[in-house]
């Protein structure tokens, strides 16, 4: 089924205040990701469903769900359905065996987490994602900092940050070749600072603390 047809039957099959986005996704064979996506694309606003139990329906779950242990618990998920996991929670439509031909899956968590967009700062297209997770992944200072992140326990200050090298506030872009991967630390430090700014301070950075 392309790309066309699945749309078309989201849209037809979601019905707002009635089905739910997992409904719309059930019906298709997709992932209530792939449902939100295709209604904010057609500016369709999404109304939760209103879902109606009586006392006794209640009572039931109530009574079912006491003192069970979640299937999960103690179990470890396998690679693979980690990666179909990782796959159906991204906001883009990205295939789950295009992710695993990245081996660790830690890092490309790591990665996802840099641009997660609830401020709409990220507010990317899947080949900007693609296009991301390929240059990062194997991006020697982002690896470097990863390495040394993770062999000092993931301190908090040393963990990788995403830096636009020209400021936004400068009229920088999202562009992946105006993306480096920094330290926390420095990204703070850096702040609004051009690159070159940044380098010529970096220089004299001892001039900035007090000997006290």
């Amino acid at each position: 089924m392309n790309n066309i047809t699945i749309e078309k039957k989201i849209l037809k099959a979601y019905i707002p205040g009635i089905t739910s986005l997992r409904d719309v996704s059930k019906i298709c064979k997709t992932n209530h990701h792939r449902v939100k996506r295709v209604l904010a694309k057609n500016k369709i606003e999404v109304i939760k469903a209103k879902k109606v139990f009586t006392d006794e329906h209640k009572e039931n779950i109530s009574r079912a769900c006491k003192g069970r242990v979640s299937w999960s618990k103690g179990k470890k998920m396998s690679k693979s359905s980690l990666y179909r996991n990782m796959a159906s929670h991204l906001r883009f439509d990205i295939d789950c065996e295009w992710l695993t031909q990245f081996r660790d899956i830690e890092k490309l968590k790591v990665l996802n987490k840099l641009i997660t967009c609830r401020s709409g700062r990220w507010n990317n297209d899947t080949e900007w994602y693609k296009e991301y997770i390929e240059k990062f992944y194997n991006d020697s200072k982002f690896n470097r900092i990863y390495k040394a992140w993770i062999e000092s326990c993931k301190e908090f200050y040393r963990k990788p940050s995403i830096d636009h090298i020209v400021p936004k506030s400068n009229g920088g872009t999202n562009d992946i070749k105006n993306l480096q991967i920094l330290t926390w630390f420095e990204n703070r430090c850096k702040n609004d600072m051009s690159q070159n700014e940044w380098n010529k301070l970096k220089l004299n950075i001892k001039d900035y603390f007090s000997d006290e």
